[in-house]
């Protein structure tokens, strides 16, 4: 009789650790799934923590207003434009219309722009080619022009606009004598988010 509850004991303890053997092994399965799973749920609040929001388009719409000094006149301007951020500069499709005296300009232009600094107050320097709709007294023409400038642009002013101010030189090619003009204006800029 004890040589039988020896058995038993001698099996029931064989049993007992191929059990907790089991369990071991379950439970470290589990618990390398838990620290992927745990790992993966850091990585992921991490990411997350870092990109603050959905990332900015990079694009945004604006308008200016100003005054336009042509050939001596002085007069009002207007426009509306787009960015484009390409990396290191922007890629800015205008349409300006300025008016001084008994002539005025219609011009759709594309701008490359360079800002110098990135910080809260931003300088920057553009020029690009327009077409100009120039009508004086004395002629309808459609020319090619150059314009160049710079400005700055404020960007703490408030959440959802920045202010632009701006000034450029105008020259529109024409074949009896070149047309200039000068343009400064300040505008409001909404960025794309």
């Amino acid at each position: 009789m004890k040589k039988l509850i020896l058995v038993f004991a001698f099996i029931f303890l064989l049993s007992s650790e191929d059990s907790h053997a089991q369990y071991l092994t379950q439970y470290k399965v589990i618990s390398d799934l838990d620290n992927k799973e745990n790992s993966f749920l850091s990585l992921s609040n991490n990411f997350l923590s870092k990109s603050k929001g959905l990332p900015s388009t990079g694009a945004s719409v604006g308008y200016n207003i100003g005054l336009a000094s042509i050939e001596g006149k002085v007069g009002f301007a207007i426009g509306a434009f787009a960015e484009i951020n390409a990396g290191g500069f922007s890629f800015l499709p205008q349409a300006n219309y300025w008016n001084a005296g008994d002539q005025n300009n219609f011009e759709l232009a594309g701008l490359a722009r360079f800002y110098l600094s990135p910080a809260i107050v931003k300088p920057y320097l553009d020029g690009g080619l327009g077409v100009n709709f120039l009508n004086t007294e004395k002629t309808n023409t459609t020319k090619l022009g150059l314009d160049i400038g710079g400005g700055v642009e404020m960007t703490n002013i408030g959440t959802s606009f920045n202010l632009i101010f701006d000034g450029k030189y105008k020259l529109i090619i024409k074949d009896n004598g070149n047309f200039s003009c000068f343009v400064f204006t300040a505008g409001m800029k909404f960025p794309f988010k």
